[in-house]
C-alpha cells in the first residue's frame, strides 16, 4: 500500500498539483482502520459485525489501488527504460524505512522481555517462533512471506509490503519486456493467480505467510489493468456526471455486501475484481460521496494510512499491556476473556460491550496519534532521500 508525493504538513492542503485521486487516497486510509479494526480483539459490537470480520480483505484494495498507481506514475516511463533503478529506489524507499523501524521496536521489545523473564514479570517465552532469530533475517531481505516460516512473524502485517515490493520488481521488468503489450500479460497473470490460489488455498485469497504473492500480483495486476481501462476512456475526473451519486453509492454498497458475506468463502477470490470496480468509479469521481471523501480529515487519514498499518499491531499488543497495568492498579476490570476458534483462552479489551467500544475507539485515536509521528520522523525522511538517490541512479 504505497502513496505517491505525499510530503505536505498534516492539515495543510497541498499544492496543486497533477490529478492524484484523492478521493482514493481517502479510501486508502479509511480501509487502513478498518484492518486495524479487523485484528483488534475487543469485547464490542463495533469489532464483531460481519463487515469488520471481513476487512481483513482490504488489504487487496491496497494491492488493487497500488497497481493503479503505480501505473498511473510509471506504466509509460518504465515500458521507454532507463528508468529501472531509479524506479526500484523509489520504492524501496517508501516502503522499507518504516518496515525497518517496527522491525528494530519489536526485537527491542523482546530483549526488554528476556529482562523481564529473569525477573519473573513475564512467562512467555521470549524470541519464539513468531519472533525467531531467522525470522529477522527473512523480515530484513522481505522473504517472509515466501514460505520460509509456518505463521506470521514479527510485525505481522508486513507480510504484505514484502510481496508488494517484490510485485513492484515484477511489473518494471515486464513494462520493460512487453512494452505496449504489457496489459496482455496482465491479463495472463490475473487469470494464472485465480487458478492458483483456487488450486493451493482452502481459504480462497486469505494467504499470508505463503502463497501470498500470488496474491499481491492478481490484485496489482487488476489495478494496473483498471488504470490502463481509465486512461484510455479519456474521461476528466471529479467532473459532474448524471448519475454520479448514485453508481457511486452503489459501490460502495456492493463493496460492503461483499466484504460482510464473502470473508469466509471461496467467492473471496473475486475481491480484487470487485475493488478494481470500486476503484474505476472513486477515480472518476462526480459524486456527492466522492466529495465527502476529499474532506481535511479523511484526506489526512490517506496520507497516513500506511503509518496506521504498519504501527497497528503493535500499538494494539501494547494498548493491552496498559490497560492490564491500569487495571491492576486501580482495582478495574478492563479486560476479559474468550475462548478462541482454536479452543485458545484469550485476552480481549472490554470488560463490557459499551467499555469495549469506548476502548476501541480509544485505540483508533492513539493509532492515528502514533502514525502521525511515523509518518513525520520516518516516512518523510525516507521518501526524501529515496528520491535524491533515485535522481543519482
Amino acid at each position: 500500500m504505497t502513496r505517491e508525493g505525499e510530503t505536505f504538513p498534516l492539515g495543510l492542503s497541498p499544492k496543486p498539483v497533477a490529478h492524484r485521486y484523492e478521493a482514493l487516497d481517502s479510501l486508502r486510509g479509511i480501509c487502513a482502520l478498518l484492518v486495524c479494526l479487523f485484528h483488534f480483539r475487543a469485547n464490542s459490537p463495533l469489532v464483531t459485525m460481519p463487515f469488520i470480520r471481513g476487512s481483513w480483505m482490504f488489504v487487496d484494495f491496497f494491492f488493487v489501488l497500488s497497481g493503479f498507481v503505480i501505473a498511473a506514475n510509471y506504466r509509460q516511463r518504465l515500458i521507454n527504460g532507463g528508468f529501472l533503478r531509479g524506479f526500484a529506489i523509489l520504492r524501496f524507499g517508501r516502503v522499507y524505512p518504516l518496515h525497518l523501524v517496527m522491525l528494530l521496536v519489536y526485537i527491542a521489545m523482546e530483549l526488554v522481555g528476556v529482562v523481564m523473564v529473569s525477573r519473573g514479570a513475564v512467562t512467555r517465552p521470549m524470541f519464539d517462533a513468531n519472533h525467531s532469530v531467522a525470522s529477522i533475517f527473512t523480515n530484513l531481505t522481505f522473504t517472509q512471506s515466501f514460505g520460509l516460516h509456518d505463521e506470521l512473524t514479527w510485525n505481522q502485517p508486513s507480510w504484505s509490503i514484502a510481496v508488494e515490493f517484490w510485485t513492484y520488481l515484477l511489473f518494471a521488468l515486464l513494462a520493460r519486456r512487453a512494452g505496449e503489450g504489457l496489459e496482455r500479460w496482465l491479463v495472463v497473470a490475473i487469470i494464472a493467480s485465480i487458478a492458483i490460489l483456487a488450486v493451493v488455498s482452502p481459504y480462497g485469497i486469505n494467504v499470508t505467510y505463503s502463497w501470498s504473492i500470488v496474491r499481491c500480483v492478481y490484485g496489482f495486476a487488476v489495478g494496473a489493468v483498471i488504470w490502463r481501462i481509465w486512461q484510455q476512456s479519456g474521461r476528466t475526473p471529479d467532473l459532474p456526471y448524471q448519475g454520479a451519486t448514485a453508481i457511486e453509492l452503489a459501490a460502495v454498497v456492493a463493496v460492503v455486501a461483499f466484504v460482510s458475506l464473502c470473508g469466509t468463502t471461496l467467492a473471496n477470490l473475486a475481491a480484487p475484481l470487485v475493488f478494481g470496480a470500486a476503484v474505476l468509479v472513486f477515480a472518476r469521481g462526480g459524486g456527492a460521496i466522492a466529495r465527502l471523501l476529499l474532506a481535511a480529515p479523511l484526506r489526512t487519514l490517506g496520507v497516513l494510512s500506511f503509518s496506521i498499518y504498519m504501527v497497528h499491531a503493535f500499538v494494539q499488543a501494547r494498548f493491552d499491556d496498559v490497560l492490564g497495568v491500569i487495571g491492576r492498579r486501580l482495582h478495574l476490570d478492563l479486560l476479559s476473556s474468550k475462548v478462541s476458534a482454536g479452543g485458545e483462552v484469550v485476552k480481549i479489551v472490554g470488560a463490557t460491550p459499551l467499555q469495549g467500544t469506548l476502548l476501541t475507539l480509544v485505540m483508533l485515536v492513539v493509532v492515528v496519534g502514533v502514525s502521525q509521528v511515523t509518518w513525520r520522523l520516518v516516512e518523510l525522511p525516507g521518501q526524501r532521500l529515496a528520491r535524491r538517490l533515485a535522481k543519482r541512479a
